[in-house]
């Protein structure tokens, strides 16, 4: 085993001794009277240093004992222990090779902390009182996990050395953090409906095929309980300025930096012809609350490929003000040509009528087929009036072919040429 020296003074923990009986018959039950230990030369029976059981008492025929005392000096040591039972006679000498190590050459240098094998931010910065000694009392102030249940907490110890130590791992329940009410300012455009200005077309509002109640839940999405919310025939009906008016339903997502495949809030609102998104209640910008954390925010449409912001929202004080501007520039959305340029503004692709976050022409799984599919699957001329996603450009009218068709913009967003390109959401 090896012993560490802090001070010289040294500590044993846990030593076992079992006293040996000598006679055959006795009057009394065995128990050890007396326990030794001595480094290196045996000063025989009795003359070594006294070791202490832990319970205050030799008594008992099985006891652990510890010591306090000096230790020799650095490197490896004969240790030698013994102990005397109630008859007397001294039991036989238990020895081991110990490598003695001091203060100088074990000591702690640092720590590190991880949740769930993700690092902790500024974990480095965890505080004691310097690189001294191989035992430490440490704290730290650290953000936990933005997602509530079961994680892991790592620590990671830097020896002297400069060799990390083993980890050790507990489990901990986390708890919801405390919710925060900030505004938010989100500016989105479709390019189903792009107009050539700025401003996209209402074409479904104006036909009164914008429904009251949400759309996302009957698509399978689910809501929490958000499901089911429902606007009124009075914001609906606002027409003026142009840009107030509504355009249709969307969904936004907020998925936290440190779990980003959890879903923290699904929250539908209302695009505006401008872009800008507003509660139902037709607010701009409107309140919010979620939990304290750092969020992508995630914007969805019932058949546009949905974009993902590419910084993070960090909400963690009430009266937080949090914009994110999707229609200024491609580099608002995360990855590579997320978003189009239609118009002046930059716009979420459409096409992706089946919500698989793919734009296909042909081939299994692709878009067009469910457009002919919606008409009536045989005569392509034919026409479907409604609030459906095969409406792709949004005009209220499901078309296969002729001028204003929904099939050509799937075409085009491929590509263009050759009909067995893709297009995907660029998602993280």
């Amino acid at each position: 085993m090896a012993l560490i020296a802090e001070h010289m003074t040294m500590r044993f923990h846990s030593i076992l001794f079992a006293a040996l009986i000598t006679n055959a018959v006795h009057s009394q039950l065995p128990k050890l009277l007396q326990a030794e230990y001595f480094w290196d030369t045996d000063p025989g029976q009795g003359g070594g240093l006294p070791l202490s059981a832990s319970d205050g008492g030799l008594n008992t025929a099985f006891e652990q004992a510890m010591a306090s005392g000096s230790t020799p000096s650095a490197g490896l040591h004969v240790l030698g222990v013994r102990a005397k039972g109630n008859d007397g006679v001294w039991g036989p000498l238990f020895s081991a090779v110990v490598d003695v190590l001091h203060v100088d050459q074990l000591r702690l240098q640092g720590f590190y902390l991880y949740w769930d094998d993700e690092p902790v931010i500024g974990s480095t910065t965890v505080e004691f009182d310097g690189p001294e000694y191989a035992f430490e009392t440490v704290t730290s102030t650290f953000g936990k996990p933005e997602t509530p249940g079961l994680h892991t907490l790592t620590v990671h110890a830097l020896q002297a050395d400069y060799q990390w130590g083993p980890p050790f791992r507990t489990v901990v329940q986390v708890d919801l953090s405390p919710p925060v009410s900030f505004t938010f300012d989100l500016r989105v455009a479709l390019q189903g409906c792009m107009g050539t200005g700025n401003l996209m077309n209402n074409g479904l509002r104006n036909s009164g095929l914008v429904p009251l109640v949400e759309p996302y839940s009957a698509l399978g999405y689910d809501l929490g309980s958000n499901a089911g919310v429902s606007t009124t025939n009075a914001v609906l009906n606002v027409t003026f300025p142009p840009g107030a008016s509504v355009v249709d339903w969307i969904l936004v997502e907020f998925r936290p930096l440190q779990a980003p495949d959890y879903l923290m809030a699904s929250v539908p609102l209302l695009l505006r012809r401008g872009g800008t998104v507003s509660a139902v209640d037709g607010t701009y910008p409107f309140m919010m609350e979620i939990p304290a954390g750092s969020y992508r925010v995630t914007v969805r449409h019932r058949n546009h490929l949905a974009i993902a912001s590419s910084s993070y929202a960090a909400i963690h004080t009430n009266g937080d003000v949090e914009v994110f501007n999707f229609t200024t520039s491609a580099a608002q959305a995360y990855g590579s040509d997320a978003q189009v340029l239609g118009g002046s503004l930059f716009c979420m692709w459409s096409g992706d009528v089946d919500r698989s976050g793919q734009i296909k022409y042909t081939g299994t799984g692709n878009d067009r087929d469910p457009i002919l599919v919606g008409i009536g699957g045989t005569l392509p001329t034919n026409t479907v009036t409604g609030y459906r996603s095969e409406d792709v450009n949004m005009d209220g009218t499901v078309k296969y072919a002729g001028t204003n068709n929904d099939r050509d913009p799937i075409l085009v967003n491929i590509g263009g040429s050759l009909p067995t390109n893709v297009r995907s959401a660029q998602l993280p």
